[in-house]
């Protein structure tokens, strides 16, 4: 189990790379100093150069080989072993304060170096530790560099015979070595918050995964294709407001005369109307094997989804049987918004109601009969959820049923994919950068004229 390599480790991997590359960039920047004291300081500086130079050579060989080790762990995605990590931890918290020492045999005067931009980067250093997600190695490494300078200053303070180049009073050492206590456990409490935001990060990748992947089943489990129609051109879309929405369509053809579409509504949005809409479709689906009235089988899918519900949620339904021999229609609706159909020869529009109370909430479920109509060449069925009609732009307004009817009679001529497409780009359109707040669900039915029928089945997803 240990060496499982989850989203954290990629995370801290990543902040490790980053950490080392900072580490080379400090680095190059102090090699310069030590380049200009070697190079263009008095003569007498040049051992001192010299020295800077060595002590930078070796941490950033240092470095840079750590920083190939977690460079190969991202690319093969593998753990790096503890026991580096730690090795590194104390190095890093060693090696400024074995650079002063380094620095002081050379250097005039020893107190200048306490104080010295090596003193920066220890606080670098011990800030930077941060960035390796781990409270534990950060306070190693802060703790490790205060108590090392502390030792040193003492050694320079009290052992040894440079108390007349001291330039400052011996407490100003003592109050620079309890700053980097001091940083030490800041940071060691900035690693532990910082530790639970990638957590959180973390918690909230993997919930995007599991999203994603909802999101993937729900669009498996819309027909696609659509089945082809003799005489009909048939389309279809459905975007939910987030990863998995609430709403559904359907379509099955219990024998070749007869086909029936249905689209859902369930209340809410989120992952779990999503699941709702398995569950809803799967009734349906097996109940059409078992029966072939609709109005049987929507109350027993309402006594079915009655016992799943949790209160107050529901679902909307409607459904259209087609006969498509004799161009008749049955239209049954659970509590669901208007359903359109667009007459052509009179360029009416009828709005067809509910007949019921959404399904989920009471049983039996009180249904009026289905209501019948026949559909002549170019007549439209328009079946869709809220969100198609109640998005709103910036003023607040909403896009309306009556935009939506509009579209539908100004387009009635064109095929039903490229009205869907004219519906959707309008609708985005009006919306604008508001984000979509409601799932949108459309399902278009247009019987063809009799010298147009063919193979037209369309769908857009």
């Amino acid at each position: 189990m240990t060496d499982i390599f989850t989203d954290f480790h990629l995370l801290r991997l990543k902040s490790e790379h980053l950490r080392a590359k900072g580490m080379l960039i400090v680095l190059a920047v102090v090699s310069l100093i030590g380049f200009y004291t070697f190079f263009f300081a008095p003569e007498s500086k040049i051992g001192l150069g010299r020295s800077i130079l060595y002590t930078v050579f070796i941490f950033a060989c240092f470095e840079a080989i750590f920083l190939f080790v977690v460079r190969n762990a991202i690319k093969k995605k593998k753990r790096i072993m503890s026991f580096l990590r730690y090795f590194e931890s104390v190095v890093e918290g060693l090696l400024p304060v074995v650079a002063m020492v380094i620095i002081m045999d050379v250097a005039d005067n020893p107190f200048t170096i306490l104080i010295s931009p090596v003193y920066v980067f220890i606080l670098i250093i011990i800030s930077a530790s941060a960035l390796r997600l781990t409270p534990g190695l950060t306070l190693i490494t802060g703790l490790l560099s205060s108590v090392c300078y502390l030792a040193l200053t003492i050694r320079v303070l009290y052992f040894g015979d440079f108390q007349e180049l001291n330039p400052h009073p011996n407490t100003l050492y003592l109050f620079m070595s309890l700053m980097l206590f001091i940083a030490a456990i800041v940071m060691y409490f900035i690693t532990l918050e910082l530790r639970s935001y990638v957590d959180l990060a973390v918690e909230d990748m993997a919930l995007q995964d599991e999203l994603n992947l909802a999101s993937e089943v729900q669009k498996n489990l819309l027909p696609s294709p659509l089945p082809k129609l003799q005489g009909y051109d048939v389309a279809a879309f459905s975007t939910p407001a987030r990863h998995a929405g609430g709403d559904y369509y359907d379509l099955v053809t219990p024998d070749p005369g007869q086909t029936i579409f249905m689209l859902a509504d369930v209340s809410g949005h989120g992952i779990g109307p999503a699941l709702l809409t398995v569950s809803s479709r799967a009734y349906f689906r097996a109940m059409l094997g078992e029966h072939q009235n609709i109005s049987e089988i929507i109350q027993r899918v309402n006594q079915l989804l009655s016992n799943d519900l949790p209160s107050g949620q529901f679902v909307t339904l409607t459904a259209l049987v087609l006969c498509m021999n004799t161009h008749t229609a049955k239209y049954f609706s659970a509590g669901h918004g208007p359903t359109l159909v667009i007459r052509k020869q009179t360029g009416t529009v009828e709005n067809l109601e509910a007949q019921s109370i959404p399904l989920g909430i009471d049983t039996p479920l009180n249904m009026e009969p289905p209501i019948e109509f026949a559909l002549a060449p170019d007549d439209i069925v328009a079946m869709f959820s809220d969100g198609c009609y109640e998005g709103k732009n910036d003023e607040d307004e909403a896009f309306g049923l009556t935009r939506v009817i509009a579209l539908l009679k100004e387009n009635q001529d064109k095929s039903v994919e490229e009205i869907i497409n004219i519906l959707q780009e309008s609708i985005t359109t009006f919306t604008g950068r508001k984000s979509q707040v409601d799932d949108m669900t459309m399902l278009l039915v247009k019987r063809l004229p009799e010298e147009n029928q063919g193979d037209r089945v369309l769908e857009t997803n």
